[in-house]
């Protein structure tokens, strides 16, 4: 949309002095005093961002403020159309860009991540027209980075200051009281937060952490209900819990802040998290953010479990050395236990961020052993359940639809509303379709089953300059060969999904997991077929080449994984999915359901 178009919807930023002199000029205008508006307060270095509903009366009681009265300026956002709702939407969201974009170092927003954001009239409408004030704020040299590039950055999708919805937020408030009812009680306690993938599981964690991290630093003014609070929004709810938070770790731990672990099963996105824990601070620090293995090397008071359904037994490791260890010095038999009670045995209390359906190695614990873990130690336990669809724009519907057809229940097909599903014949086509994607917003990446042999696997952690798979590429050799077309597999699992070298290779399932892509092109493999006859999807185990989920684990378990695996994969796409199935007959099962790509022009997507 042009500039000169926006402007009739939007009356766009308007910049005052913040002073006395400033504040008259505010009072002159129509909608200086009683209108609903967002404001960022500045001066070169520091930035405070606000909502309300008179700016005249807003900025007089920041001006008396000891932290922001020496600031320079006020820029007002008006509009025509704003209401509450739309201010608190729109300051929400300034706080998280703002924070990651990085024009101003600091944020001095104390609340930030604490407020819930809800849904509201035309909610749609206003979220695009925010890409109209961001373009504003580009002009007027209030910020750096376009949209673009700032929600393709691991800190942005990780970030503690993402606003919660609504159901995020209430298990946010139950699971923080949960925690201080077990240090208040002396006994240890379990939260089970179990939800599908794209539900915000994660950035529910990160923003748990980062309030028990920096509830002592709060200011007592923000949490008092009784006072005018001229900070940001937040629910009642919310504050007291903070509030209660605040006074236990004051009054029962002396001041002493709780030592958190954040576990990570998976590597990959283990680093990512740890690198951006110390990119954003506020008091989260790298060393939070550790494996299974390390539970034992600190005293925890509270450990979070991301991806809690990786989890290990001692089954198909890479070593079983570490393993044992871990578990002896637990005084815990290593053939018979797990990783999830090394996790329940090394704090006090314990959250769970869990789904059953994403269990895709044979050294996960499968869901019975997961719940009769649980059972085994009697602590007390809540469970709290996340439906709310966060990542993928074609909602729980698209999310449902996968599911139902990798579980063969679907007839007919269904178009999927504000989301790119397609089904491609041509396999490079697919793949040079995301790569074209990959240029134009970044972050859209190909990945496929574990069916063809890993023969280019690095010895040392490449250089992500491309150097490595150029050098590949000149001497002939890869992985994957379809139709002749020849492809290499990701030359390290450790964050591949943002490095360089990832536009030009193909992911596995041990790569994405825990990961957003604007597209994924997926790849069934050559282990994967559709059986007309009984209807159902069948798998061949001679193409199947993980050998680590495959050693000493029974067909129908394999299947279930393999399925499994490409249900996650298909879920890892926020704006589309691009599909090809190497079987003729997958290819045309698929095509039952997913719209042909060469049916319409992909010009056009």
């Amino acid at each position: 949309m042009m500039r000169g178009a926006v402007m009739l919807v939007m009356d766009g930023i308007k910049e005052f002095e913040f002073n006395e002199h400033g504040l008259q000029k505010l009072k002159e205008l129509p909608k200086g005093t009683n209108w609903p508006v967002v404001y960022l307060i500045h001066d070169e270095k520091n930035l405070y961002i606000g909502e309300t509903t008179s700016a005249a009366a807003r900025m007089s009681q920041h001006l008396k403020n000891e932290e922001k009265k020496n600031l320079q300026v006020i820029e007002i956002v008006f509009d025509g159309r704003f209401n509450k709702s739309v201010i608190l939407d729109y300051e929400q969201r300034l706080i998280k860009y703002c924070s990651v974009d990085g024009k101003f170092q600091n944020i001095l927003n104390k609340n930030r991540g604490q407020q819930a954001i809800h849904d509201y009239y035309q909610r749609k409408f206003y979220r695009n027209q925010f890409t109209v004030l961001w373009q504003e704020m580009l002009d007027k040299k209030l910020a750096n980075n376009s949209l673009e590039i700032i929600e393709n950055k691991n800190i942005f999708k990780f970030s503690p200051y993402n606003a919660l919805n609504g159901e995020q937020n209430e298990v946010s408030i139950k699971v923080i009281n949960e925690i201080i009812d077990s240090f208040a009680n002396d006994k240890k306690g379990v939260s089970l937060v179990q939800g599908c993938a794209g539900t915000g599981k994660t950035v529910l964690a990160i923003s748990i952490i980062n309030s028990l991290v920096n509830a002592i630093n709060i200011d007592d003014s923000l949490l008092d209900i009784k006072a005018e609070a001229f900070e940001d929004d937040i629910d009642q709810s919310k504050r007291n819990t903070l509030l209660r938070l605040k006074k236990f770790i004051q009054t029962q731990r002396g001041g002493k802040a709780f030592k958190i672990g954040f576990v990570f099963p998976m590597p990959g996105i283990r680093g990512t998290v740890k690198n951006v824990f110390k990119e954003c601070g506020n008091g989260l620090v790298s060393e939070m953010v550790i494996g299974p293995t390390d539970v034992i090397k600190e005293d925890y008071d509270i450990l979070f479990v991301d991806e809690s359904h990786g989890l290990s037994k001692r089954k198909n490791l890479t070593g079983y050395k570490s393993f044992d260890d871990v578990s002896r010095s637990l005084d815990l038999e290593p053939t018979e236990t797990n990783q999830l009670e090394w996790i329940l045995k090394s704090a006090k209390h314990v959250i769970l961020f869990y789904d059953k359906t994403q269990s895709v190695k044979s050294s996960d614990i499968s869901h019975d052993e997961y719940e009769n873990t649980l059972k085994k130690y009697n602590y007390v336990t809540n469970e709290h359940i996340l439906e709310t669809q966060m990542r993928c724009e074609g909602g729980d519907t698209y999310l449902q639809y996968i599911k139902d057809v990798m579980a063969c229940r679907r007839k007919e097909r269904e178009n999927m509303e504000n989301y790119d599903f397609l089904i491609f014949d041509d396999v490079n086509l697919l793949v040079e379709t995301v790569r074209k994607k990959d240029d134009e917003i970044g972050l859209c990446k190909t990945v496929a089953g574990f069916s063809w042999d890993w023969k280019t696997k690095q010895k040392n952690k490449p250089k992500d300059d491309m150097s490595c798979y150029d050098l590949l590429v000149q001497n002939g050799e890869y992985d994957i060969l379809i139709e002749n077309h020849k492809y290499i597999w990701n030359l390290t699992n450790e964050s591949w999904v943002t490095r360089q070298d990832s536009h030009c290779t193909i992911g596995c399932i041990h790569t994405t997991q825990g990961y957003d892509m604007n597209y994924v092109g997926v790849i069934f493999g050559k282990e994967i077929d559709y059986d007309f006859n009984s209807n159902s999807i069948v798998i061949d185990l001679e193409n199947y080449k993980d050998s680590k989920v495959k050693a000493g684990t029974d067909a129908e378990t394999l299947k279930k994984l393999i399925i499994n695996t490409y249900t996650t994969i298909l879920a890892r796409g926020i704006k589309g999915c691009y599909v090809y199935a190497y079987n003729k007959n997958m290819q045309k099962y698929l095509k039952k359901f997913i719209i042909p790509a060469n049916e319409i022009t992909l010009e056009e997507r």
